[in-house]
């Protein structure tokens, strides 16, 4: 993997040239990889945020997991924003989960071959260095990738991921019940082979971006 401090200049140097939109896309994609990298020890990232080669962020899936508990990859969907008119945390949160959720699902089942190039050269990248797992997580993207060149691919072979990155004052907090009842509302649907969810809740882009900027300067 990448160096922490060449990364961080990287990202900074992407960042600055984006419009909003993509800005709090890149953010929140950040905070989920540190935060999973961190806190949940069954998942290793798969996927790189950017190729420091380049000067775009990456295409394809938002991030890859390989969870090292059952060999499965999971793919995550990121939406990230601030509060929505006349929406408060928890409808705002909903919303950015919901769109996740639309957004992957009619990826998953356009049996799109680009989609799964991408990933698997992601992977290849991300994970050269892992040759206890690399082999495993690039022959399962394979096999998505060959029933997508045979119109066979759908949602329900893949394990997916949701996360709202919400940029709003945290004295007013998404609840718990939130996330837990759209997850819920997911696994009944069936639409997966399974469903993980979880929000992230900043007061500003700014704070993120300057202890960004901090951390660069050592």
């Amino acid at each position: 993997m990448y160096r922490y401090k060449p990364t961080v200049e990287a990202f900074l140097e992407r960042y600055e040239k984006k419009p909003a939109k993509t800005q709090k896309g890149m953010i929140g994609e950040f905070l989920s990889h540190i935060i999973i990298n961190e806190l949940l020890d069954n998942f290793e990232t798969a996927s790189p945020f950017f190729n420091l080669e380049e000067k775009s962020i990456k295409k394809g899936f938002d991030l890859l997991l390989y969870s090292t508990s059952d060999h499965k990859v999971w793919i995550t969907e990121v939406k990230s924003g601030e509060l929505r008119k006349g929406k408060d945390v928890n409808e705002t949160s909903q919303l950015l989960l919901s769109t996740a959720y639309n957004d992957l699902k009619t990826r998953l089942n356009e049996n799109e071959i680009n989609h799964w190039a991408n990933a698997m050269n992601a992977a290849s990248i991300a994970i050269s260095q892992h040759r206890n797992y690399k082999d495993v997580v690039l022959d399962l993207l394979a096999i998505e990738g060959e029933k997508t060149s045979e119109k066979k691919s759908t949602s329900t072979d893949n394990y997916v991921f949701f996360i709202s990155s919400l940029f709003h004052d945290i004295k007013f907090k998404t609840i718990e019940k939130t996330v837990m009842d759209f997850q819920k509302s997911m696994v009944e649907k069936a639409e997966f082979a399974d469903v993980f969810c979880f929000s992230i809740q900043k007061s500003t882009l700014n704070k993120v971006v300057d202890f960004l900027i901090e951390e660069s300067k050592k």
